[in-house]
């Protein structure tokens, strides 16, 4: 079956990937976003574009395969995610806590999740008219469905053209979907950076492995002037990325310096951005330094001029004058030695968020490779 021309564009931290997506808006209208959130934010700069995740713009297409579910509506923001947190006993910070994806257990269906979504062709992994498309299930099963039925969309409803944002964060099937919306002699511009797959094990993409886009690409480019993390930090995030990905630090390096540096974490930075390998590490942070009307999430207050927590995570897509890491736990710091794909990516990220200065744990920042 033919299909659509794949462009990977290979998109460092800080060259303006959206930047460039709206700035060659005209060839396209429709763009796949990661969340909603940005799906808003895009539209609100381009009105003119049509953006949504791939759930979102898959929809009218997939509705029919969601048998077996009573309902398919998205639980509300979590009050964290909406506003500061107003103290040290705000129900909000325990909530914060709780709805780490750490704390809750793995289920049989998170297991078929991930097979689903590394399901990159041929016959599905099971049956999938045997299960309900709720829980992990709600959103990827009735995609799952369509996709083995063929991905029917009306012909004039097919799009010339279509850009995806983050596309490093697609998984086999959600890549596959956003692929089907384009007819055949149409193309796809896919712009993402393999250093920041940072969710990729909950999209089945294991070990070493490169996200799907980068097996699926009929051509790649690759952007190479960055404007956010100039050396020696972007020099050292490429070294931190390196076993994993080839990523030489010229591609993104800014002509600016931004000063790598060490600082007592008992002490409360002014402003700035402040960055957790958990979320425990980010409540102990604000319960220790006594903090009051803080984030713990970027987008709620301005990090150049105040303090913003946030894990690694959560980061992605942020950026500020001053980065501070916090203390990594004595595991986190085994699978940093042990150059674990995953915690590689974490800390390039959390490097690449700065565009002044960093500042790391004396622990920390002895174990960056030279």
């Amino acid at each position: 079956m033919s299909k659509p021309k794949v462009i990977a564009v290979d998109g460092p931290p800080g060259t303006g990937k959206t930047r460039t997506i709206i700035e060659h808006s005209d060839a396209f209208t429709t763009v796949i976003t990661y969340t909603n959130d940005a799906a808003a934010v895009l539209r609100k700069r381009a009105p003119h574009i049509t953006a949504g995740t791939v759930y979102s713009l898959t929809w009218p297409y997939v509705k029919p395969f969601v048998q077996g579910s009573k309902s398919y509506n998205v639980s509300g923001n979590q009050a964290y995610s909406l506003r500061r947190i107003r103290h040290q006993l705000d129900p909000a910070l325990l909530q914060y806590v709780n709805d780490a994806p750490s704390n809750r257990k793995l289920t049989r269906q998170d297991t078929m999740a991930q097979h689903l979504h590394a399901w990159s062709g041929g016959p599905p992994p099971f049956d999938l008219s045997s299960e309900q498309a709720k829980g992990p299930l709600k959103f990827v099963l009735p995609l799952a469905r369509w996709l083995e039925a063929g991905a029917p969309v009306p012909e004039k409803e097919l799009l010339d053209n279509l850009s995806v944002d983050e596309a490093q964060d697609l998984s086999w099937v959600e890549l596959r979907a956003a692929v089907a919306l384009v007819r055949a002699d149409g193309e796809v511009t896919c712009y993402g950076d393999p250093g920041q797959c940072i969710f990729g094990n909950a999209k089945g993409i294991l070990g070493d492995a490169l996200p799907p886009l980068w097996s699926l690409a009929d051509e790649r480019r690759v952007m190479n002037k960055g404007y956010r993390v100039g050396d020696p930090v972007a020099s050292a995030a490429a070294r931190v990325l390196h076993s994993y990905y080839n990523r030489p630090a010229g591609t993104f390096r800014a002509d600016h310096s931004t000063e790598l540096l060490t600082w007592d974490t008992r002490e409360r930075p002014p402003r700035g951005l402040v960055l957790g390998y958990s979320r425990r590490t980010v409540a102990n942070a604000f319960q220790n330094w006594g903090l009051s009307r803080t984030g713990v999430v970027p987008n709620i207050a301005a990090a150049d001029d105040e303090l913003v927590l946030s894990t690694g995570h959560a980061a992605k897509g942020a950026e500020a004058d001053e980065v501070y890491i916090l203390p990594w736990s004595r595991v986190a710091i085994h699978r940093f030695e042990d150059r674990t794909p995953e915690t590689l990516r974490l800390l390039y990220v959390m490097l690449t968020r700065a565009r002044r200065r960093v500042y790391l744990p004396r622990t920390l920042k002895a174990r960056l490779p030279l």
